[in-house]
């Protein structure tokens, strides 16, 4: 996205608009990405694209308060779930040097997670529920985006306080997924107000590297699963690279007290 000059007291432009206008240009990609999907075989970076624009306009309804039209994007994105970890897998076994017969096991298996989903026409469902968003009018007042914003903040204080606070005591597989979700949405709802400040910047990259870290030992908690088909060679290394990221993944909710404290502070949530 380009970035803005514009601050939320902007008389010219508000940033109602500016939202609107954005989350308009979304929803027309996510239309284009799903014609991509539909004519070119589920490339692995399309389907990414998609579920990544699909979550970001689900952060920005959430913020808004259209808890219908959120879960909507939440369902969507979760029909190619399956799709994109199978994608991600083998990915991963290519960088690994996995021999042919594993990767050959892996593609079956994507390709009849392709058939399913266009047998049950997920592509067409998706677009026409992403077709049918509205968002709030970009006559929208300021005032009642500030109120949205102060309440979305509180919001996520308390959700990642008790977080935190679950997966500090036992940080089991689905707590710390829980938490990445939750650090997913407070990065995309920044993202969509572009503080343009280097405490900004830095916080969204601490963010992405700690969403990055859970998502590592989400993705290899299934490849250890999936794997148990697979040569020895791929299943003595995915096992080490779990432990690994189970290690690192554990960590992450003893690091995130600055996270709570930009969250306190309402003027790095909101631009002034």
């Amino acid at each position: 996205m380009k970035h803005s000059e514009a601050s939320i007291h902007t008389g010219r432009t508000s940033h109602t608009q500016q939202l609107n206008q954005k989350a308009l240009a979304y929803q027309s990609t996510v239309l284009q990405l799903i014609v991509r999907l539909i004519d070119e075989e589920e490339p692995a970076e399309v389907v990414h694209a998609l579920r990544t624009h699909m979550r970001r306009l689900q952060a920005l309804l959430e913020l808004y308060g259209d808890a219908e039209n959120a879960h909507l994007m939440a369902r969507c994105v979760r029909r190619l779930s399956k799709l994109r970890a199978l994608q991600v897998f083998r990915q991963y076994l290519v960088k690994i040097d996995a021999f042919q017969s594993d990767l050959a096991l892996v593609d079956a298996r994507i390709h009849k997670q392709v058939q399913k989903l266009r047998q049950a026409e997920a592509y067409e469902k998706i677009a026409q529920g992403v077709r049918e968003l509205s968002f709030p009018s970009s006559t929208a007042s300021e005032a009642w985006l500030l109120e949205r914003l102060d309440a979305v903040r509180h919001d996520h204080q308390r959700r990642l306080r008790r977080l935190i606070k679950a997966a500090r005591n036992s940080p089991t597989r689905k707590r710390l997924h829980a938490l990445r979700l939750r650090l997913k949405t407070i990065r995309y709802q920044r993202e969509w107000f572009e503080h343009q400040t280097d405490q900004h910047r830095a916080c969204q990259k601490k963010i992405i590297r700690l969403q990055g870290l859970l998502g590592t030992y989400e993705e290899l908690a299934d490849f250890r699963r999936w794997g148990k088909r697979l040569s020895t060679m791929a299943q003595d290394r995915i096992r080490k690279d779990w432990k690994k990221s189970r290690k690192r993944a554990r960590a992450v909710p003893g690091d995130l007290s600055w996270l709570r404290r930009a969250l306190g502070n309402k003027n790095q949530w909101v631009p002034t």
